[in-house]
């Protein structure tokens, strides 16, 4: 068959069916190649996407852990970060992490704890467990809601701390709760002192039976004190004189969560031969480390160095501590002097 008729025989009836079915197939398989392009390129563009999360999610939640740690080297009084878990998902990362505080030499549960993470801004953050609170009070009243006690998540006390250059109206005396635990207990209770000591005069003045845990560092510059003495002065100043004996101003009296100082064990329990070195460490890096907290770290430093280029051990006061011991050590503490205020914190058993 010549060309002529074959191309007479293409568009004979018969052969326009075979052109339909031809262009049909010439279709099917366009539509073919572009579903399987389409799922390449989605494919590769996926796995692309998810290596950037994967690699950026964990990049944050490392930095984020570190912010941490470094933080509670400074802040949580006697409480350390325990075993910890990222958790990844697409933009958003969580951290869990269990804490938990030394009684005695004994490790004790303090609480599970949530961080999120992300890259992007708005995300960040909004699904952090932060308060630390077993419950928020209910009280109206500024007198009620100081009255009202804090617990944690795990129902421990929340200790409180009375800067000494502050006059409190009625200061907390948890000491006469001692001689009411058993035999079989060992306490946690911050001390909150007379005046500032140095961390040299602080050890010798702490019993030797008494485990002596952490250390309140005076970081108030004189004008965060100004303002606790102004509003003192601004409530006694505005009640009548019958009710002043009774009145208790909330906004001074600091929390576990307001104070900042420096860990005397570390995180196995042991003494550390010169617990001042971590905490000016973490404060002098931090200063220059971007992150969360590194105004923060600006704010100590500045406070503490009086401008120098560095923190030096004779810089560092000590306003209060927290220490554990059984009821027979701690009795020890008994019409010290120097103790203005304690607050009761951890109690559990002995052995």
């Amino acid at each position: 068959m010549n060309d002529d008729e074959k191309l007479k025989e293409l568009f004979e009836e018969k052969g326009s069916s075979n052109f339909k079915k031809v262009i049909k197939k010439a279709k099917l398989f366009s539509i073919i190649r572009g579903v399987i392009t389409s799922i390449l390129v989605f494919t590769v563009v996926g796995f692309t996407i998810l290596l950037f999360n994967v690699s950026i999610l964990n990049k944050l939640g490392n930095e984020k852990r570190s912010e941490l740690q470094n933080y509670y080297k400074i802040s949580q009084p006697n409480s350390y970060i325990g075993s910890n878990k990222m958790d990844d998902g697409l933009m958003t990362g969580e951290l869990d992490y269990v804490t938990y505080r030394f009684l005695g030499n004994k490790p004790v549960f303090d609480g599970n704890n949530k961080e999120t993470y992300s890259y992007i801004p708005p995300i960040n953050d909004i699904y952090g467990d932060n308060s630390g609170l077993l419950y928020e009070p209910s009280e109206v009243s500024d007198q009620s809601l100081y009255e009202a006690k804090r617990y944690s998540k795990v129902g421990k006390n929340i200790m409180q701390f009375y800067h000494p250059d502050v006059k409190y109206t009625k200061y907390k005396d948890d000491s006469t709760m001692i001689n009411k635990i058993g035999e079989d207990k060992v306490i946690e209770i911050s001390l909150s002192f007379d005046k500032s000591y140095s961390i040299f005069e602080v050890k010798s003045m702490i019993p030797k039976d008494i485990t002596l845990n952490w250390y309140w560092v005076d970081t108030y510059t004189k004008s965060q004190v100004a303002d606790l003495r102004s509003h003192t002065e601004k409530i006694e100043n505005d009640i009548p004189e019958s009710k002043k004996e009774k009145l208790i101003s909330p906004n001074i009296i600091l929390y576990e969560d307001d104070v900042y100082g420096i860990k005397a064990i570390d995180d196995q329990g042991k003494n550390k031969s010169a617990p001042e070195k971590d905490f000016i460490d973490t404060i002098s890096s931090g200063k220059t480390n971007k992150g969360e907290n590194q105004q923060l770290y600006k704010m100590i430093f500045s406070k503490l160095s009086k401008k120098k280029v560095e923190i030096t051990t004779a810089d560092i006061k000590i306003l209060g501590v927290v220490v554990t011991g059984d009821k027979d050590s701690l009795m020890l503490l008994k019409n010290k002097s120097f103790i203005r205020a304690s607050s009761l914190g951890a109690v559990g058993d002995k052995y």
